[in-house]
């Protein structure tokens, strides 16, 4: 069967994700995608699939099961809206946790909504500094390991990327951003506000430099990115800038 072009754009997409957000290791088995990194996100050490595979379910999830132990972390699967309702059911009879953060994958269409100018973002290609790298450290709490994982997986992308920066008068850094194109798409991350800053834009501005970056600089034809359905503040700022488009929805279950 030919994949129509809703199809084709939804595996152009999910392409562009994984490559956005890279695992320090990856496992491939039938059609699964197993990837591990130190235990550093969900998305980073979660199962993926990617292709429907041949073998029985239960013998592909006691599979993923056995190399997140060996790694001593619990598997964590993450179910597209996609996907065929047996294996939520098969995770359920195996006690698995409930469906957790339900995500909406939205897509931009640059033909549709042009990205705005970059504006005086900070811009740093390939590789993020010491402040975007701080600063995103200090608002989301990690620790020193964590950190260390982060910058690992940073240092593994091998797509075109770049990291944004808003700062505030003061010379501080009020909001940051990253993109990394892959197939003429950028996948938008790590979209983050100073809490003591928010509502003046500045996360627009960080993500509007990263699309017209994108654009400019790599000839990227649209954006896509992950929003948990539930965040209604960033929900609200993606469809302002463009993101009007659902592709999917994807939940993760973990093992008890």
């Amino acid at each position: 069967m030919i994949p129509s072009p809703e199809d084709r754009l939804t595996r152009s997409i999910e392409e562009a994700c994984l490559n956005g957000w890279p695992a320090l290791r990856e496992v491939v088995f039938d059609g699964w995608l197993i990837r591990l990194a130190d235990g550093h996100t969900r998305r980073t050490n979660s199962v993926n699939l990617v292709a429907p595979g041949t073998l029985p379910l239960d013998r592909k999830i006691r599979y993923c099961e056995a190399v997140y132990r060996a790694q001593g972390l619990p598997a964590i699967f993450c179910i597209p809206s996609t996907a065929d309702p047996a294996l939520d059911h098969a995770l359920g009879r195996r006690g698995y946790g409930p469906p957790e953060d339900e995500s909406r994958v939205l897509f931009m269409d640059f033909a549709d909504t042009p990205p705005e100018p970059a504006g005086d973002a900070a811009m740093e290609e390939g590789f993020p500094g010491e402040v975007w790298l701080g600063t995103l450290a200090r608002l989301h709490g990690q620790s020193e390991a964590t950190r260390a994982i982060h910058r690992k997986i940073l240092g593994s992308l091998a797509v075109p990327a770049v990291f944004a920066t808003v700062r505030l008068a003061d010379g501080r850094a009020g909001a940051l951003a990253y993109g990394a194109v892959h197939d003429g798409i950028v996948c938008v991350n790590s979209v983050v506000t100073d809490p003591a800053v928010r509502r003046r834009g500045l996360g627009r501005k960080a993500v509007g430099a990263v699309l017209a970056w994108a654009r400019e600089r790599q000839g990227a034809t649209g954006a896509c990115l992950a929003v948990v359905a539930e965040n209604a503040p960033a929900n609200a700022l993606y469809e302002a800038l463009g993101f009007r488009r659902e592709l999917y929805r994807y939940h993760y279950r973990r093992s008890g």
